[in-house]
């Protein structure tokens, strides 16, 4: 009885071993990026759109688009696909590029947003 208990677990062990063996391929881990940090849209002169976060560090977008005008009094931009147009109360998920090396934003972070939902300010 002893070496057909034997045999069974060992079977066992070559089918469970058998059905999730390597198959050579590593996959990446991507971890979850949260949508957790409220900002604001801004332009500021000489130099463009950026992301001020309420601690008033200054994020420069890597992914962001200017909008062709239209007869608006705003210029529009999207950032990740996202429509966006100055003094916009934005949430935004990101991860840091490097730092910005124009004179105006010293000590600025390059971002690249990778959420992003606006919001009504509550009055």
């Amino acid at each position: 009885m002893g070496a057909l208990k034997l045999y069974v677990c060992g079977l066992l062990l070559v089918v469970v071993l058998g059905l999730t063996g390597c198959n050579g391929e590593e996959q990446e881990v991507i971890p979850q990026q949260t949508c957790d940090t409220q900002a604001t849209v801004k332009n500021l002169p000489g130099c463009g759109l950026v992301l001020v976060l309420k601690n008033n560090q200054i994020l420069v977008p890597v992914n962001l688009t200017t909008l062709p005008e239209i007869k608006s009094d705003r210029q529009q931009y999207k950032i990740n696909g996202f429509t966006v147009e100055e003094n916009q109360q934005v949430i935004i998920g990101f991860v840091k590029k490097g730092h910005v090396d124009k004179a105006c934003l010293v000590g600025g972070q390059l971002a690249e947003v990778t959420c992003i939902v606006g919001y009504q300010a509550q009055p």
